[in-house]
């Protein structure tokens, strides 16, 4: 595909035809329908990720890495650090970073060491399903914080039945909410009076559209820190979920003796390519995020309008952030799963029950395509099925 002058990294130029070729889950875990489900864009990889890769087989480099300090300190720790300083005017320690396999991996890693089955997880709601999962697998206890939030009603709450932990999803998925700074001294406030940990999951943190910001938990100042843990990762924002590399930054002395008690490799080890990729992205990746921010942000516009056009009865407000629509179809009354009515139209999207009880009569949409593909989803979406043909 042959770049226009108006679009340089094909993030535009997309068709269904052409996506319907991708062998990834997106668009092959049930061939046909047009897939506007899992979060993982149909942009073209960013060209300075595909080049790094591109140099690494080129020299045969896929034996034992050699990293400067240790291997929790690859380049892409090191690039996290300074991402973080200069983009979010946040400090990490070096000291206290540890690579993972997935931000999930760092999540159930924090509540494995700091919590016991019985305790209670805070989570807000909706939620992001693997956080649920987590919860119940694990054999922890949820006590939700459905929107809107109501923090009085939660403190009161924790003071008659404690918890352990709060997965903060900061931003939130599936709402695409930005927590800004008054709400998250909020948060920190309760935490702190509870003795909770606070495992901010900060993945979403480079798609926030302005006038919104994002400020890392931690930022807000040591004694937060002191009981925070921050998950985070390039994968969302440059679509590297396959390639599977997360960190975790441990303000919490509790949490830092836990994982120094681990032996070596418990955790496993970073995928050279992952480190690699993740390394360009964050120290060379600027212009194409920023060009895919500027299609996410016209896209959560059109889909206003469009909405209004062919499905008026869908309430439907844009993200802050992430690329995920999170639309309330209980007016349709297509039920408690309205994706099951979609997917006969031919669009597949994220069931809203499978982000809890919070989630009936919802789904969620992605973003994260061209402008033509979106409009071809919400007409698919509005084009009832003829059970007499």
């Amino acid at each position: 595909m042959t770049a226009r002058p108006d679009d340089p990294f094909g993030l535009r130029s997309l068709s269904s035809e052409r996506l319907r070729t991708k062998r990834g889950a997106k668009w092959q875990g049930i061939p046909g329908p047009l897939a506007a489900w899992v979060a993982d864009m149909d942009f073209p990889t960013a060209p300075v990720i595909r080049d790094r890769l591109s140099e690494v087989l080129a020299r045969s480099e896929l034996g034992y890495p050699v990293w400067a300090r240790s291997p929790n300190w690859s380049p892409a720790s090191q690039a996290f650090v300074a991402r973080m300083s200069e983009r979010f005017s946040w400090e990490p320690s070096p000291a206290r970073i540890f690579e993972l396999n997935d931000v999930i991996q760092g999540v159930r890693v924090v509540i494995h060491h700091l919590s016991r089955p019985g305790d209670g997880v805070v989570l807000h709601t909706p939620a992001y399903h693997p956080f649920l999962d987590t919860i119940v697998d694990m054999d922890r206890r949820l006590v939700a914080v459905p929107a809107p939030y109501d923090y009085d009603e939660l403190d009161r709450h924790l003071a008659a039945n404690p918890a352990r932990v709060w997965i903060l999803c900061h931003p939130q998925n599936p709402t695409g909410h930005v927590f800004e700074r008054i709400e998250l001294e909020r948060i920190a406030e309760i935490a702190a009076r509870h003795d909770l940990v606070v495992i901010s999951d900060e993945i979403h943190a480079d798609l926030v559209h302005a006038p919104h910001e994002h400020v890392p938990f931690e930022r807000l100042g040591r004694d937060v820190s002191a009981r925070t843990v921050t998950v985070t990762s390039a994968s969302k924002a440059f679509n590297l979920a396959g390639l599977r590399w997360a960190v975790m930054h441990m303000g919490s002395d509790e949490m830092v003796a836990a994982i120094a008690s681990l032996p070596d490799h418990y955790l496993g080890a970073a995928n050279i390519m992952a480190v690699e990729a993740t390394h360009a992205a964050w120290t060379e990746g600027a212009s194409w995020l920023a060009a895919v921010m500027a299609v996410l942000d016209e896209n959560r516009h059109v889909l206003t309008e469009v909405l209004r056009a062919r499905l008026p009865a869908i309430r439907y407000t844009p993200p802050e952030a992430t690329y995920l629509a999170w639309l309330d179809c209980r007016e349709l009354g297509f039920g408690d799963d309205p994706a099951r009515t979609f997917m006969q139209r031919g669009v597949r999207l994220s069931s809203g029950p499978e982000f809890g009880d919070d989630g009936r009569g919802f789904v969620r949409l992605n973003l994260a395509t061209s402008p033509s593909v979106l409009a071809e989803i919400v007409a698919a979406m509005a084009t009832p099925v003829d059970v007499t043909a």
